[in-house]
């Protein structure tokens, strides 16, 4: 039921107060449902930390992956691997256990995952920026230095951490109980309205940048088979960027759309009963960070090598000896696609 918002703070209230005035459920035992997110949600934790610092590792230890467009894809793997940290904090603090939790745990709780979250479609968006600009000056690999890059990357941090610390510095509904959303029983309805339009702006500005590449990069392609057929090297590497753009556009999509959709509905859709798929739907936001590793590094073939390398626990010298021979025009197509290739006798279109 409503009631007159009367000015009171409630910042000692517990947990079960709001969860009970926005009408969630609050579990008081574990079921076979929550234990069946939780188990879920804590494989995909444990992967998600795996293979994001496999990713890391990897481009640390080769040389040939010390270029401005690695380093946003180690950031991408670390800003994953601070999500799947808080997923996993969560999976600790859920269910029951959110019972316990006090208004600050339960902030700090959701402003982490908030910022990983943040993070990774930060990183997305730039590492698709520095693609469009990569194809659209036909260079072999970006020139931005070292200095720009962490500059966007202490941006990307900078901004995340900020949106995950907004509602712990004050906008929540804490001081204003009537709204309070029901999907997130302590945060605002506004706040909750504005994180989502964020990340859809970014989705949206994300799909115009690869669209653009994907016209671009096809018309090209077009050119080439009218009038230099005999670049197949080339041809191939563009259809390669083709097939990993609708990749990252398709996971994207699949993840983040039905998450985006229903924080939406909970702002402005009183009656449309959000609560019954929501862990569902965020679970399915966050396969996104355990998705970023494959899409981004195993269509790699240097990664993968790089990979297969730490994995087997193999000398350095031969991950970093695979700049002769038939390892160079093997991994040459898909590296050139992320890396832009760093080889002189290549190039992007």
């Amino acid at each position: 039921p409503c009631m007159m918002d009367d000015g009171q703070c409630y910042y000692n209230e517990t947990i079960a107060f709001f969860y009970n005035r926005s009408q969630k459920y609050l579990a008081t035992e574990w079921n076979a449902v929550s234990k069946l997110v939780m188990g879920l949600g804590i494989t995909v934790c444990i992967f998600i930390m795996l293979a994001n610092l496999l990713v890391m590792v990897a481009i640390y230890i080769n040389r040939r992956f010390h270029f401005p467009i690695y380093y946003l894809m180690a950031n991408l793997a670390a800003a994953d691997f601070f999500a799947g940290l808080a997923y996993f904090y969560l999976m600790f603090n859920t269910g029951p256990n959110t019972r316990r939790l006090t208004v600050s745990t339960w902030l700090l709780r959701q402003g982490l995952i908030d910022t990983s979250l943040t993070a990774s479609v930060a990183n997305l968006l730039a590492i698709a920026i520095e693609r469009h600009i990569t194809v659209f000056r036909m260079q072999l690999h970006t020139r931005m230095s070292n200095r720009r890059v962490v500059v966007v990357i202490v941006i990307i941090w900078t901004m995340s951490i900020i949106m995950g610390a907004i509602p712990s510095a004050g906008w929540n509904c804490i001081c204003a109980i009537d709204t309070c959303s029901n999907m997130a029983p302590l945060y605002s309805n506004s706040y909750l309205g504005f994180w989502a339009i964020f990340n859809l702006v970014t989705f949206v500005v994300m799909v115009v940048l690869y669209a653009h590449i994907f016209m671009y990069v096809r018309q090209r392609t077009m050119r080439m088979s009218r009038h230099s057929s005999g670049q197949r090297r080339n041809r191939d590497t563009m259809m390669s960027l083709l097939k990993t753009v609708v990749i990252v556009l398709g996971a994207f999509i699949v993840c983040w759309t039905p998450g985006l959709v229903i924080l939406l509905l909970d702002v402005v859709c009183s009656n449309c009963n959000v609560l019954t798929y929501e862990k569902f739907f965020l679970l399915l936001a966050e396969f996104n960070s355990a998705m970023n590793p494959i899409i981004y590094s195993y269509r790699d073939k240097e990664m993968s090598v790089t990979f297969k390398q730490i994995l087997c626990c193999q000398r350095q010298e031969n991950v970093n000896g695979t700049a002769e021979g038939s390892d160079r025009s093997a991994s040459s197509i898909n590296h050139t696609v992320l890396g832009g290739a760093h080889h002189n006798d290549h190039s992007v279109v």
